[in-house]
């Protein structure tokens, strides 16, 4: 019996090391588990980051387009990062100051038009006829001859009981689309460029 006994112990206490051992696996495979999860999650971060700090030197360097691409790369890549809220507001001011920067011309060009026609307008309340031509208006109604944020005249024609005033827009010449459409200014009044 004694010896039996002592069979019994030693099986025992191999059973018990290796229910040890095991415990001691499963734990350093659940910490192995949780160092990877939490290194992957600082690495997503440290990428969105990286593409954070390369949108702001493309800002520094005045290149919007490419800041606003990669603040977009980096919402649709990492969209749970931190720094990804910062870029969600910022990509909608970029966006902003770039149209701005790109609609400049035509807005110049149309505050030009409305100084343009108001000196027609007071021309003809004082002459009683709408002017021959843009000329008529210098110096009275204007300072000098008119011309564009492209550096190109205004076109101006009397029509029937009124008038039309022309912005060729960038190309300086009828038609086309975006900066090269045409502005009309028609008796006092923006109307639709025909195509």
């Amino acid at each position: 019996m004694l010896e039996s006994a002592r069979i019994m112990k030693r099986r025992h206490d191999e059973v018990n090391t290796q229910r040890s051992r095991s415990s001691t696996t499963s734990w350093l495979v659940v910490a192995m588990l949780v160092l990877v999860g939490a290194t992957s999650c600082g690495g997503r971060e440290r990428r969105a980051e990286r593409l954070w700090r390369q949108a702001q030197e493309r800002v520094e360097k005045g290149d919007t387009p490419a800041a606003v691409a990669l603040m977009q790369k980096l919402i649709d890549e990492y969209p749970d990062a931190a720094i990804a809220d910062t870029a969600r507001d910022q990509i909608v001011l970029y966006r902003g100051l770039q149209h701005a920067v790109e609609s400049y011309p035509a807005r110049r060009a149309r505050d030009r038009m409305i100084q343009i026609a108001r000196g027609i307008e007071g021309f003809r309340k004082d002459a009683r006829r709408w002017p021959a031509s843009l000329g008529e208006l210098v110096p009275g109604k204007l300072s000098e001859m008119p011309v564009d944020p492209w550096n190109h005249p205004f076109e101006y024609q009397m029509s029937g009981r009124g008038y039309v005033l022309r912005c060729l827009g960038a190309d300086g010449e009828r038609g086309g689309a975006a900066e090269a459409e045409d502005i009309l200014v028609v008796n006092g009044e923006f109307a639709a460029a025909a195509p």
